[in-house]
């Protein structure tokens, strides 16, 4: 092996920013660097730029009183229809059959709402609208007690009315995909280099690059992160500045097969 002696002042130093230029508050996809990339998804490459972020809320007043109108609807339309059926009519029927079958599935809804589920908001809230037009409908073709329909309608119309007034808490948010903010990054150059390992890891290599960048600023005698940050800027189409760190690993590392492979990657897509 090679005895190569390096000082610190003879290292070459960090290539420029390619990124210097950016205004303030500019973004770029975090896996092709391109500039203002869109919305939801990168333009050119595809990437997500948003993520969903699930956060823990509290159970408030008006879910509480949702969950237990839900649970005590099935019970009190069915006590309703017993109290106030007319004398001839009999006691099991389609109607009565179909208000003893919702009622699990009321239970069913409320707790998959206690636990904060997505889709069984969206089930709820369907189910609750089918059953306004089929009270009705029942109503007609069964022509029962006046008073059951008008309840269960009415209180079909109460439970939309609250799942729409507790959407925020089953709503699932999200947030740009970005690098945590400045207090949370690494305080030494190994922390920055790995935490863009990190990064490169899941093909975000403009985030692996910032932090590439950093490690390199901090100790640019380095080899492995100056190949790393090469590394990044080859994958990001930068080729001069990749050129320029793959070099300057090449000198402080002239034994590194991967320098060598890079090199020899970025000699070929120059022809």
């Amino acid at each position: 092996m090679s005895q190569h002696i390096i000082h610190i002042a003879d290292a070459p130093l960090p290539s420029p920013d390619p990124w210097a230029d950016d205004s303030p508050g500019a973004s770029r996809c975090p896996a092709c660097a391109l500039a203002e990339p869109g919305r939801n998804r990168c333009r050119r490459c595809g990437e997500h730029l948003r993520r969903q972020v699930r956060t823990r809320k509290p159970i408030t007043v008006e879910l509480t009183i949702l969950l237990v109108i839900i649970i005590g609807r099935g019970p009190m339309i069915l006590a309703t229809e017993f109290l106030y059926r007319p004398p001839d009519a009999p006691l099991l029927s389609l109607w009565t059959i179909i208000l003893a079958a919702q009622v699990p599935l009321w239970v069913i809804c409320a707790g998959g709402l206690a636990l904060r589920w997505r889709w069984v908001w969206f089930a709820t809230i369907t189910l609750f609208l089918i059953d306004l037009p089929l009270e009705i409908i029942l109503q007609i073709t069964q022509r029962g007690n006046l008073v059951l329909p008008v309840a269960a309608i009415l209180t079909d119309i109460m439970v939309v009315g609250m799942l729409l007034n507790v959407y925020d808490e089953v709503r699932i948010d999200t947030a740009s995909i970005g690098m945590p903010p400045e207090h949370a990054l690494p305080k030494t150059a190994q922390g920055f280099y790995n935490l863009g390992v990190e990064y490169s890891q899941v093909g975000q290599w403009y985030f692996a690059a910032r932090l590439w960048q950093r490690a390199v600023a901090l100790q640019h005698a380095e080899g492995r992160y100056r190949r790393a940050l090469g590394t990044a800027y080859l994958r990001l189409g930068e080729c001069a500045a990749a050129e320029h760190e793959l070099h300057a690993a090449r000198w402080l590392m002239p034994d590194d097969a991967q320098t060598a492979q890079l090199l020899a990657v970025l000699a070929e897509m120059a022809q």
